[in-house]
C-alpha cells in the first residue's frame, strides 16, 4: 500500500489527536515501515478496535499486539477460528477425571456427554498404558497431548 493510502488509515486517530498530524512526518515513517505490508482490512479493524480500547495515540507495539490478536482469531476468509482441539481436550480430561473419581468442591466429576468415540478410546488407551502410581497431572498431560496429536 502506498504512503498516502496508509496515512488515510490513521485519519480517525488524527481527529482524536490533532497534534500527532504534525508529528506524522517522522512518526509515519516508523508506522509505515512496520505495517505497510499488512492487510488493509486487518489494519482498519485493528486501528478501529484500538480507538475504543485506548485513549492515547497507538504505539507500534499496541498495533502489532492487536494485529496478532486479530490474525490468530480469524482465518484468511474472515471467519472466526474454532479450536476443536481445546473442546476435545476438555472432554478427554473430564472423562479421565471421572474415571479416577476426582472431586471438585466435594462433587464428583460427571462423565461428559457427547464424547467422540475416538476420544473415549484414546483416554482408555493412554490411561491403561500408565502405571497405577502415575500422578494425575501427568495423566492429564499425556491425555491432552494424545488428543492434540490425534487431531492433526
Amino acid at each position: 500500500m502506498d504512503k498516502h493510502d496508509f496515512t488515510a488509515l490513521y485519519e480517525q486517530w488524527f481527529a482524536l489527536h490533532p497534534f500527532k498530524k504534525r508529528d506524522w512526518v517522522e512518526l509515519g515513517k516508523v508506522h509505515y515501515q512496520a505495517f505497510s505490508r499488512e492487510s488493509v482490512a486487518l489494519m482498519i479493524e485493528a486501528l478501529g478496535q484500538l480507538t475504543e480500547e485506548i485513549d492515547n495515540f497507538p504505539s507500534p507495539k499496541q498495533i502489532r499486539a492487536k494485529l496478532n490478536q486479530l490474525s490468530s482469531s480469524k482465518t484468511e476468509g474472515g471467519e472466526v477460528k474454532t479450536n476443536v482441539t481445546s473442546h476435545n481436550e476438555t472432554l478427554a480430561t473430564r472423562l479421565l477425571e471421572h474415571i479416577h473419581g476426582i472431586e471438585y468442591q466435594g462433587k464428583a466429576v460427571k462423565r461428559p456427554e457427547g464424547i467422540p468415540h475416538w476420544v473415549s478410546e484414546l483416554v482408555e488407551s493412554v490411561n491403561n498404558q500408565l502405571p497405577d502410581d502415575c500422578p494425575m497431572n501427568v495423566r492429564l498431560a499425556r491425555v491432552g497431548l494424545a488428543v492434540a496429536q490425534g487431531e492433526r
